[in-house]
């Protein structure tokens, strides 16, 4: 749906949607065509992959449901062995390992609903559940937290009740046993994670229109000059193996910190298992859990609130995206310029152009979409051109 032959100045505005227009190309990908015809995937749909991705993602996938069925395992353990013992320390150990299933179970979802089509009422899918469903889960993890909190103070004011450090030490250690389990499993894919990327087609020169900083991405490699044009299909597989391995880096340092964590209940356990007497071990161990637990929640929440507040990605600096924008060949003028995020990663821009005169609409529109997705990875664009 191209359209070549319109010049931008006809003095009509109309809002035109980036993610129709495509830069003219020799070659057409047929697994690219909708069923009603359009030639582009839309950006929030998700299109079965071809075998390799498949493979990568099922695998990604599966490690993920494994570690969150052994972290379930070890919070049930710990919850029962905790009220037996009347150890709060161990009962703070579960809640930490709450937010590890949460966050694990968030994951496997966004992966599952990102398969879910976009439908009339609901057109830009329904990747928000994601950022939803972990706000719903940092409120049940800070209820849980702060009753520990309440529970240990409350202790240490009035008598203390007996604790079984015996227990204590056993259902710790065996939390630490699995958690080094799960440390040696994905430790192995933390340390030799794939880099791939797809590449397909001729070679294309794109000319750098601003060589500002724009974007400041984490974990991505910055794209030379001479570099493959790579289509949306094939851009949104690339980051969905990304997401997830990402996940996965980010569940290895979980681990990691619930076997520290482990470790110091297991202390606490020992001290207690040997001088009964010094229950205030327990009660001043749930306290550094539980602070521990909430503080770990904190940027979670940061991120949640900046997507539903619709605020500037922190990947994005706005004024660079302008001014690289604006230094767009056929670009006179930007303004109204909006980025937010449907959920964390997904990029969504709008902006009203002023163009140049006799620029065409079709070419403005391409410059404009390849510059935002080289630079910022927006790959949702929407233009009013004035």
């Amino acid at each position: 749906m191209e359209d070549h032959g319109i010049p931008a100045a006809d003095g009509n505005p109309g809002d035109i949607e980036i993610s129709i227009v495509s830069a003219p190309t020799t070659h057409m990908h047929d697994h690219r065509r909708l069923p009603n015809g359009c030639n582009i995937v839309c950006p929030f749909s998700d299109r079965e992959q071809g075998s390799p991705e498949s493979e990568e993602r099922s695998k990604s996938v599966k490690k993920l449901f494994g570690l969150m069925v052994f972290c379930a395992i070890i919070m049930v353990v710990e919850i029962f062995g905790g009220i037996k013992a009347n150890s709060l320390a161990i009962l703070s150990d579960a809640a930490h390992l709450l937010t590890d299933v949460t966050g694990l179970a968030i994951s496997l979802f966004a992966a599952w609903a990102s398969g879910w089509e976009p439908t009339s009422r609901h057109s830009f899918g329904f990747h928000r559940l994601e950022v939803l469903g972990a706000f719903v889960s940092v409120q049940i993890i800070w209820l849980i937290s702060g009753v520990l909190i309440y529970e240990a103070v409350h202790r240490i004011l009035h008598k203390s009740e007996r604790v079984d450090g015996r227990l204590m030490f056993i259902t710790a250690a065996f939390g630490f046993l699995i958690n080094l389990v799960m440390f040696m499993w994905v430790g192995h894919d933390h340390h030799h994670h794939p880099h791939s990327s797809c590449k397909h087609g001729d070679h294309h020169h794109h000319h750098h229109e601003h060589n500002n900083k724009v974007c400041n991405l984490a974990n991505e490699t910055q794209e030379s000059e001479e570099e493959e044009e790579t289509d949306l299909l094939s851009s949104s597989n690339e980051k969905t193996k990304r997401i997830l391995n990402i996940n996965l880096q980010g569940a290895y340092l979980h681990i990691v910190a619930d076997l520290i964590q482990s470790m110091g209940v297991m202390i606490a356990g020992a001290v207690i298992w040997g001088a009964p007497r010094l229950l205030v071990v327990d009660l001043i161990s749930t306290l550094i859990f539980s602070v521990l637990v909430v503080s770990t929640t904190v940027p979670l929440l940061r991120n949640i609130i900046g997507v539903l507040m619709e605020r500037v990605p922190s990947e994005i600096d706005l004024s660079s995206l302008k001014d690289g924008l604006k230094s767009i060949k056929g670009v006179h003028h930007i303004h109204d310029l909006h980025v937010w995020s449907i959920t964390v990663g997904k990029f969504v821009m709008s902006c009203h152009v002023v163009p140049e005169p006799n620029v065409s609409s079709s070419e403005l529109l391409a410059r404009i979409k390849d510059y935002c997705k080289r630079t910022c990875r927006i790959h949702h664009v929407t233009i009013q051109i004035e």
